[in-house]
């Protein structure tokens, strides 16, 4: 996996480490810091975001909008975060209690990603891929980089995938990647798949020679990362990757406050294609997770090379598409699939560890740049990967 966070280019935000016994309990991590969470944001982004213009979720709004439940197991998410108000549930933290509160930040980051609310600002266009989701935060770490023992993490993950799936979410979105599979983490997307929930996880790892897991596990979506211009820089993956969404220069929010941060990490991409599931399991209600999976790859912004390609998979999420094209199971008359969409009832579409001080205060200075420096380029919806 590559994180990347401006003026600091990170190494990573996991840690390998050699195989040891698998534990039955969270990871080991480091003693928590006193006084080391993030600070709050209050410097508000006041453009769109290079991703938000090429995902374009406003379009599908119209269609949309019941409450998707999304699981999201990482640092936990912050119920406190204005932009989350009211779509944090509480969650849980497999060391014990709820899992609403994220000193780390990055698993609220993520949820703003997928179920941000719309900004009560008219000036602060930010917000979430699917605005109406609701979110079941489990946290794993509240520090990615201190974890030692991939062993447990894998473990921790699988009991997470499965709190989310005992709550009711109908998509599971894996920030945290472990370099090491063990049987209950299979066990894990087994039980997930039985009862009919999608589970998306990052298919990049730090290094050349790592693995990824819940990734490489049959029956996971994974993901690749996308900056602006396409794939990331030298991306290294420890899964094949199906699809690909945003991981570079993405805005979104910290765990308290009313602004917002810049940041670029892999994982980050599982947020949108968790997005765009969750928008086509609302519409379309009687899918099963693996036909809401084909659908997301099917409709996806294909490259201009054999499939899937080795970089991207079957393309890049187009949440657009991905709910409004109606599949070519007609007669031979039937114009192409993707020349068919359904209009909107209600609307017209348009056409390595990395340190925590680096991690927000990369964000919150980026945020702030964002503000005065000039306009981010507009991606083309259709742009080809390469």
């Amino acid at each position: 996996m590559r994180a990347l966070l401006v003026f600091g280019a990170l190494a990573g935000i996991l840690v390998a480490a050699t195989p040891t016994p698998v534990a039955a309990q969270p990871p080991e991590v480091d003693q928590e810091p006193v006084g080391q969470c993030t600070p709050p944001s209050n410097t508000p982004v006041r453009q769109l975001s290079w991703a938000q213009r090429r995902m374009s979720p406003e379009r599908v709004w119209p269609l949309t909008g019941g409450d998707v439940l999304v699981g999201v197991v990482d640092t936990g998410v912050s119920a406190q975060a204005p932009a989350l108000a009211g779509a944090v549930l509480p969650g849980t933290d497999l060391t014990g209690g709820p899992g609403d509160g994220d000193c780390f930040g990055r698993g609220t980051f993520l949820a703003s990603l997928i179920a941000a609310r719309p900004s009560a600002n008219p000036d602060v266009p930010f917000v979430g891929l699917a605005p109406a989701a609701r979110i079941f935060p489990v946290r794993v770490s509240d520090d990615p980089p201190k974890i030692r023992d991939h062993a447990a993490l894998a473990v921790a993950i699988g009991n997470g995938i499965r709190a989310a799936v005992d709550a009711g979410a109908r998509v599971v979105a894996v920030g945290l990647v472990a370099t090491i599979g063990v049987r209950e983490l299979d066990d894990a997307v087994a039980y997930a798949a039985d009862r009919d929930v999608l589970v998306v996880a990052s298919a990049a790892v730090p290094r050349n020679g790592q693995l990824a897991f819940p990734a490489r596990v049959p029956g996971v979506l994974a993901v690749a990362p996308v900056g602006p211009d396409g794939p990331v820089r030298n991306p290294v993956y420890g899964a094949a990757p199906q699809l690909a969404a945003p991981a570079d220069e993405l805005i979104g929010v910290a765990p308290r406050g009313n602004g917002h941060r810049l940041a670029s990490s892999s994982e980050l991409a599982v947020a949108f294609v968790a997005g765009a599931a969750a928008l086509v399991r609302d519409y379309h209600p009687t899918l099963s997770a693996p036909e809401v999976a084909a659908r997301l790859r099917d409709t996806a912004d294909q490259p201009s090379t054999s499939l899937p390609n080795k970089l991207v998979g079957y393309g890049i999420v187009n949440p657009f598409a991905a709910v409004t094209v109606v599949p070519n199971t007609d007669s031979p008359a039937t114009p192409p699939a993707e020349l068919r969409v359904e209009v909107p009832r209600h609307a017209t579409p348009d056409p390595v560890p990395i340190s925590r001080a680096l991690w927000f205060a990369g964000g919150i200075a980026a945020a702030a740049l964002l503000v005065t420096g000039p306009a981010v380029a507009v991606a083309a919806r259709r742009r080809r990967a390469p």
